[in-house]
């Protein structure tokens, strides 16, 4: 069974991540969201998305780590690029998206989320942008999409510097997410507010969200974002961030 399938609920295209435990974002997971995006907003029959999780506990728990590790070392950029590409996909989608974060976006999972221009969040869950507790950086254009959701800087500051997995209430009072409800309410309400916003004057709708995310879709942001990755991945404290996360134990960052 595909890690990500579609339907249609009327006007709705919903995209539906079903890979447990934590729904980790392979390549092949990464690619279909992002054909999946793309597919939408060129569906004229469509006129509003959805990104949700079938798996109890989480959104994503991002990029599937083993996976990368498997792939020969001149590949290994590739899942973040896809990431990338699946993320700006959902950002230049010209119809209303809708996350509906049942569980916690981690990582990858948070990126994906911060793709769609609404996020519903479940009040036992958490988001994280944590990329340094493993040697990477979230790169610039994350950083500044990060900064621009966000009514708080000390939150980003503390999520983006230390890590810091942040509530569904904290999240909710910095503005990155739009309304918190019961994990079992999310899906629901997420398709239902969809479903008014796919009563949005279409062309209206995209012209301002284009305006909205401009500074974000811009391509020498992204260029450099991309530079950026692969200059720190492929030095040691990445190297053992990753085999930390790996192996589920602290890393080591004396000597890198």
């Amino acid at each position: 069974m595909s890690a990500l399938t579609a339907r249609d609920e009327g006007p709705v295209r919903v995209l539906t991540l079903s890979n447990p435990p934590g729904n980790t974002l392979s390549l092949e997971t990464l690619e279909a969201i992002r054909a999946g995006a793309e597919e939408a907003s060129a569906a004229s029959g469509v006129r509003a998305l959805v990104l949700e999780s079938s798996v109890d506990g989480y959104f994503s728990s991002g990029l599937d780590l083993n996976g990368l590790m498997d792939l020969p070392e001149a590949r290994r950029q590739e899942p973040f690029e896809a990431l990338i590409g699946a993320y700006r996909a959902l950002l230049a989608c010209p119809k209303p998206t809708v996350a509906a974060l049942s569980g916690s976006a981690i990582l990858g999972g948070w990126i994906v989320a911060m793709g769609c221009d609404w996020r519903l969040l479940g009040a036992g869950a958490k988001v994280a942008l944590s990329e340094i507790r493993a040697g990477l950086s979230p790169t610039s254009g994350l950083i500044a999409r990060l900064s621009s959701l966000s009514s708080d800087p000390r939150v980003v500051k503390e999520m983006v510097l230390r890590g810091r997995m942040v509530g569904a209430e904290d999240a909710l009072k910095a503005a990155l997410v739009d309304e918190v409800l019961p994990e079992a309410e999310v899906r629901p309400a997420a398709l239902a507010l969809a479903r008014r916003l796919a009563k949005s004057p279409p062309r209206a709708f995209a012209d301002v969200k284009r305006a909205l995310n401009a500074q974000a879709a811009d391509e020498a942001l992204w260029s450099r974002s991309l530079r950026e990755f692969h200059d720190i991945f492929a030095g040691g404290e990445a190297q053992e961030g990753v085999a930390a996360l790996r192996a589920k134990r602290r890393p080591r960052w004396e000597g890198q």
